[in-house]
């Protein structure tokens, strides 16, 4: 069962093609939130068009529409590079992850739309969506989901503000992974 604040009345699944199809590097070892710099629209649209080369397996709406473009069994392309100043390679080293593994192969991840507005408040709804789909991939993961990661975690020059002071200074980061039992990393 779900956590007392999770929820999702519907998750919406929507196939998209930009993935990896399986996890032949191990199963997720981190759930890393993004936040979408834009509008839910607009994410839709890249995740579902195959030129865009953009995924992620869950989005998150401010009004807790929460949709599925990429079943948890399988890679999206959300994470980016690696990049100087990484928390990546410490997770990585501690869940016994080859530190040239690109994070994508390893984790889940889950953009949150802040409607263009990197100080647009996490709302209720929103924070209850990504719950509940951190919660249905540690359910799926439950022996080797450990991590609850910012984007900036992996990429902190080019992703500095991904998923921005909106989750962390308002305590929102904080509490989903106490929530869920999951570490976080520095920064």
């Amino acid at each position: 069962m779900p956590p007392a604040q999770a929820s999702a009345s519907e998750v919406r699944r929507w196939p998209s093609i930009n993935r990896w199809i399986g996890r032949p590097y191990g199963p997720p070892v981190a759930f890393v939130v993004h936040t979408e710099s834009g509008g839910e629209s607009g994410t839709v649209a890249e995740f579902l068009t195959s030129s865009s080369q953009f995924s992620s397996h869950y989005t998150a709406a401010l009004d807790g529409t929460l949709s599925c473009f990429i079943d948890p069994g399988d890679r999206a392309w959300a994470n980016g590079l690696v990049e100087p100043g990484n928390q990546w390679l410490a997770v990585a080293r501690d869940c016994g992850i080859d530190p040239i593994v690109n994070p994508n192969q390893v984790t889940v991840s889950c953009e949150t739309e802040d409607g263009g507005d990197l100080c647009q408040p996490v709302t209720d709804k929103q924070y209850r969506a990504v719950l509940f789909a951190a919660w249905e991939a540690k359910e799926r993961y439950a022996s080797s989901l450990r991590y609850l990661l910012r984007h900036a975690d992996i990429s902190p020059q080019s992703r500095e503000n991904c998923p921005g002071d909106r989750w962390t200074a308002s305590g929102r980061f904080e509490s989903l992974a106490e929530e869920l039992g999951l570490k976080m990393v520095g920064g």
